[in-house]
């Protein structure tokens, strides 16, 4: 029976990294596109991953790293929008964090009940 629901576990284990993976790239692909919906795809995509994830964190850093080479081009409208995009990327995470961490509480209890 233990062997069953190990199987079992990383059966959902998987299905879970894999299903949040795909909802973090589409939603990414989201912000750049306005057809598909972007942050209410990366929500739950990171809360599926979790906040600590690896792909979460990398995603994370190439933005940060994209804004602060935006912001030290020469060409001042680059470096305008970069400051702009800095200041709004940073105040989006601020509003956006809390619905992530909500749900993914509400996930952890879905899967501890499971």
């Amino acid at each position: 029976m233990k062997q069953l629901w190990g199987s079992i576990a990383g059966l959902l284990n998987i299905a879970r990294r894999l299903t949040g993976t795909l909802l973090l790239i589409i939603g990414i692909l989201g912000l750049l596109l306005p057809v598909l919906p972007g942050w209410s795809l990366i929500i739950p995509g990171v809360a599926l991953l979790g906040r600590r994830d690896r792909l979460v964190r990398l995603s994370h850093l190439a933005v940060r790293y994209a804004l602060r080479w935006m912001r030290r081009r020469r060409q001042r409208h680059l470096r305008t929008l970069g400051w702009r995009l800095t200041s709004e990327y940073g105040r989006t995470r601020r509003i956006v964090l809390p619905a992530i961490v909500a749900t993914e509480r509400a996930v952890a209890r879905a899967l501890a009940w499971g």
